[in-house]
């Protein structure tokens, strides 16, 4: 038997969000009754809606508050009123010390955080994301993203916080109320406490990543989350160039990956000059390293010619030499479209030199085209679906699904 996951909507399987709603009781002449905001789990693929406490226990407080609610009255109740738990307000006082602001709500309504021996430990606790600019701009320290919705920031190479932090589909950092307690227990974590209680914001309720279905599984897949960033493709171009030299007896590029990938800096916020830095930084990293010789040499090998290997008179560059290898070497087919997620980052590399052009737009949008995305895609969702078109040319060249 497969179990669903709790967050996932019954009709359509999506994850969905948690909301609170206004919901009116009220006698059947209308003249009189209340209000109560109710927790719901909405779905914005199918627009759903799902109470997540039984509306059994609403009907019964109906029933029983109705009678003592005087003719011409309506008036909202909270609803601590009916579950002293859900209260906004309550305060999990053994970590006070923090000082930060979360809503202990969620610790309750959100499946898989609640506790009964360890009351408010995995509380999320929100955080503006442009919290991560500070350190990943100090020579000190960096960000490393294992995935879209997970990363951890490091001092000189050692992580700084315990198991790392989770990004919400708002763009939000959250992490732990109970191991922030513990990450922040040091005299020499002080400032680094300060800096995180300035970024503390309100929460909105929502902690779907990688993060959160890895640390509270509800089955097998959820416990083993695959990376779907750059982490996952720098590790598959090291498990292709590992394939290349032991089957070829040739390095395919001229500085390895990972070495590249220590110097890496992701974009961390919706921010143009940050995303076509990153542009730039991959380019260089996966089609200026290629080692033409080497292609040149395997093509040679396998029959071709050197005028098979140039155009209008002139060498064909990396990215060409790249297709032919794929599809003269390796024997793929639709090596053009294989390859194709090249083309389009080397294109949006040409137009980091040109944001404020007037043919920006128009190139631009030629770009989200070919990666299947509308005109009005975010430049971060336009960075995520090259990086997930790259990461499937690879799974495609390696043969396998990184782990």
């Amino acid at each position: 038997m497969v179990h669903l996951h709790p967050l996932k909507c019954k009709n359509c399987g999506a994850y969905c969000f948690i909301e609170f709603l206004g919901v009116s009781f009220r006698d059947p002449e209308d003249k009189k009754g209340f209000g109560l905001k109710i927790p719901f789990f909405i779905c914005k693929e199918c627009d759903s809606r799902e109470s997540i406490i039984p509306e059994r226990k609403f009907e019964t407080f109906k029933n029983d508050t109705l009678p003592i609610v005087n003719e011409g009255e309506f008036f909202d109740i909270p609803l601590k009123v009916l579950f002293p738990k859900l209260d906004s307000e309550k305060r999990f006082k053994e970590y006070d010390q923090l000082d930060f602001q979360y809503d202990s709500m969620d610790y309750y309504l959100i499946p898989g955080l609640y506790r009964e021996e360890d009351d408010g430990y995995l509380t999320p606790v929100f955080f503006d994301k442009d919290l991560l600019l500070y350190y990943n701009g100090h020579p000190d320290y960096s960000v490393k993203f294992t995935s879209f919705s997970s990363c951890n920031i490091y001092y000189k190479g050692e992580p700084l916080f315990s198991w790392g932090f989770g990004i919400n589909r708002n763009g939000l950092l959250f992490k732990w109320l109970g191991d922030l307690d513990e990450d922040f227990s040091g005299d020499d974590m002080r400032s680094h406490l300060r800096r995180f209680q300035a970024s503390n914001v309100t929460s909105d309720h929502d902690v779907l990543s990688k993060f959160y279905l890895s640390q509270n599984p509800f089955t097998v897949e959820d416990a083993f989350q695959d990376s779907d960033n750059e982490s996952c493709l720098f590790n598959l171009i090291n498990k292709f160039n590992s394939q290349v030299s032991e089957k070829f007896g040739v390095e395919l590029t001229k500085v390895d990956i990972s070495q590249l990938a220590e110097y890496y800096k992701p974009p961390i916020m919706e921010e143009r000059e940050q995303v076509f830095a990153a542009f730039l930084s991959l380019n260089k990293y996966l089609i200026e390293n290629l080692q033409e010789q080497s292609l040149r040499e395997l093509l040679l090998k396998v029959g071709l010619t050197d005028d098979d290997l140039k155009k209008d008179g002139r060498k064909l560059g990396s990215m060409k030499l790249f297709q032919l290898f794929i599809e003269k070497v390796l024997s793929k087919v639709d090596a053009d479209k294989k390859v194709a997620p090249f083309f389009v980052l080397n294109d949006l590399r040409q137009l980091h030199g040109h944001l404020s052009g007037n043919s920006f737009e128009d190139r631009y949008n030629s770009c989200k085209k070919r990666l299947g995305l509308e005109n009005t895609a975010s430049d971060i969702q336009v960075f995520e679906a090259l990086v997930k078109s790259l990461i499937q040319l690879y799974e495609d060249l390696t043969g396998e699904k990184n782990e």
